[in-house]
């Protein structure tokens, strides 16, 4: 049995989840989340469990093991914990949030996994089985449908700018420069026609006022609140391209678009302090930075 403690957002939440089913399915053997540290309500964890939203039927798990893990949050996340003692229990911590920990290909049958594992080694292998969990349990409908039907006839290009969470917390994800966008979208335009952009954002009224599209067609989705926002991330999938934000939730989105001539923009650094050079898997090699 693999268990799978969740934490973070719904982006966060894919990859720990796409992680842990590659490994049960390495075993042929079950997968069960952990909601703990969620309903915790920790600093670092502002979200609930999100991945309701996908054709998912991992069970829920929470066991005292789990528990008893979860006091010492603070301990494990600081790394002052070491590996003897998380081995004891089981359980599996990520070092570096972007990097692949190549003692994954190690872990028995009977793990528990600990981190953000934003590295699509760790489940490269099982990408056709992800694309059938992360399939949308429900229709887009009413505004949103109108907007998946411009999206597929036209040569449709999301943009998410991300903006409030990066703003109001000490976040280590900075807000990216607008020049990052004007640069990812004369780079889309140079190599498509006719694009049509479809802007995705937290901070629309600032995009409005800031970003200057006027020389471009382009319509702002701006609806999608709070339980919905994952309808975002539904119809940014359905873009045939996709300039993406320093974000989890953009990442999927471009990596479930199934467009095979699909071209993704991701920015060339995405933390503060980044230099700029990614770990293999940190983003697929056929997406572009800028």
């Amino acid at each position: 049995m693999i268990k799978l403690i969740l934490s973070g957002g719904l982006g966060n939440q894919m990859f720990e989840y796409a992680a842990g089913r590659a490994l049960s399915m390495r075993y042929d053997t079950d997968l069960f989340v952990d909601l703990y540290l969620l309903q915790k309500k920790t600093k670092a964890t502002i979200r609930s469990y999100e991945l309701s939203v996908f054709n998912i039927e991992a069970p829920i798990s929470q066991s005292i093991l789990n528990k008893i893990a979860i006091k010492v949050f603070g301990a494990i996340r600081s790394k002052t914990i070491g590996h003897s003692f998380l081995d004891k229990f089981g359980i599996f911590r990520d070092e570096k949030a972007q990097y692949y920990d190549k003692r994954f290909e190690l872990l028995s049958k009977n793990t528990t996994l600990f981190g953000y594992f934003q590295n699509e080694n760790y489940f490269k292998g099982i990408s056709e089985q992800l694309k059938v969990d992360f399939t949308f349990r429900s229709p887009l409908s009413g505004e949103n449908d109108k907007i998946r039907y411009k999206i597929e006839q036209m040569t449709s290009v999301s943009i998410h700018i991300r903006r409030g969470d990066y703003i109001n917390n000490n976040s280590n994800l900075p807000v990216l420069d607008l020049s990052y966008y004007k640069k990812a979208i004369e780079y889309i335009t140079s190599q498509i026609d006719s694009s049509y952009f479809f802007i995705f954002s937290d901070g629309i009224e600032w995009v409005k006022t800031n970003l200057d599209l006027s020389k471009f067609n382009h319509e702002f989705i701006d609806w999608n609140m709070n339980e919905d926002s994952y309808r975002d991330m539904q119809l940014m999938s359905l873009c045939k391209h996709n300039i993406i934000a320093n974000s989890s939730f953009s990442w999927w989105a471009a990596w479930l678009n199934n467009n095979p001539s699909k071209l993704v923009v991701a920015p060339q650094k995405w933390y503060k302090g980044d230099t700029g050079i990614y770990p293999d898997g940190f983003l697929p090699k056929e997406w572009i930075t800028l």
